[in-house]
């Protein structure tokens, strides 16, 4: 096949808060445009890596299709739209979670307030508390959710269930010294020496969260054990800045 350098897009990562990337990138006899932002098999990234634009996108499909059921709520009976908010409505955010989990609190916040309009709309409840409403349907909120998403890809990566390369991303702690139990099993925590492209990334904010869990969860015989006791894990434990 021939390449089309017509169909190509380009994106410079720039962490510096000055526009000046170059418009055009010169390849060969061949120019390429440079785009703001590109999406990439259903991600829009977008050259400061915060994913807000992602995050609009997919917080106004959402919203739309709420609305759009909130319209033929006399229709509806409870099971029905339990069915439909978490297939039809919820499930926007389950795509690649942790791809865009570290982007601005403003528009997590976004995302937190289409599943309390969600759980409104589902137990026709607009008094009660969010809180109440998610321990009634046995939910958490979506940054506790992403969070456990988090947990189990760290278990699969120590238990050699995912790719060899994730084994570069979470280490186990080496010491030589007898440690308490609840140390045990924990993993290496980098310091970077930067918060957007270091703190806020799966190498660093990963173990942090992972050391905070119990270790009778950390060493679960086997996922489907680790999954069922992280369900009742809150993550209330953190205190890191993303938790906050």
């Amino acid at each position: 096949m021939i390449v089309n350098p017509d169909k190509f897009k380009a994106i410079i990562i720039n962490k510096n808060k000055r526009d000046n990337t170059p418009k055009l990138l010169s390849i060969g006899n061949d120019e390429i445009k440079v785009e703001d932002s590109v999406k990439l098999l259903g991600i829009q990234i977008d050259n400061k890596l915060n994913f807000d634009i992602h995050i609009s996108n997919i917080c106004k499909s959402a919203s739309q299709q709420l609305n759009a059921l909130i319209r033929l709520k006399s229709f509806l009976g409870f099971d029905e739209k339990k069915v439909l908010i978490n297939s039809f409505i919820l499930s926007n955010f389950n795509y690649c979670p942790l791809v865009w989990f570290f982007s601005s609190a403003k528009s997590l916040n976004k995302i937190e307030s289409i599943q309390k309009r969600a759980m409104r709309f589902l137990y026709n409840d607009y008094a009660t508390s969010y809180e109440d409403l998610l321990e009634k349907s046995g939910r958490c909120t979506i940054k506790v959710k992403n969070i456990k998403v988090l947990c189990v890809e760290i278990y699969k990566t120590l238990n050699k269930l995912n790719p060899s390369f994730m084994m570069d991303i979470f280490k186990l702690r080496t010491t030589n010294r007898p440690v308490r139990e609840q140390y045990q099993l924990n993993l290496e925590i980098s310091n970077p020496n930067q918060v957007r492209f270091g703190e806020k990334s799966l190498r660093s904010f990963g173990p942090k969260i992972w050391n905070t869990l119990p270790y009778h969860i950390k060493s679960s015989e086997n996922l489907k054990i680790f999954r069922s006791l992280l369900q009742n894990w809150n993550g209330t434990s953190c205190k890191c800045n993303v938790c906050k």
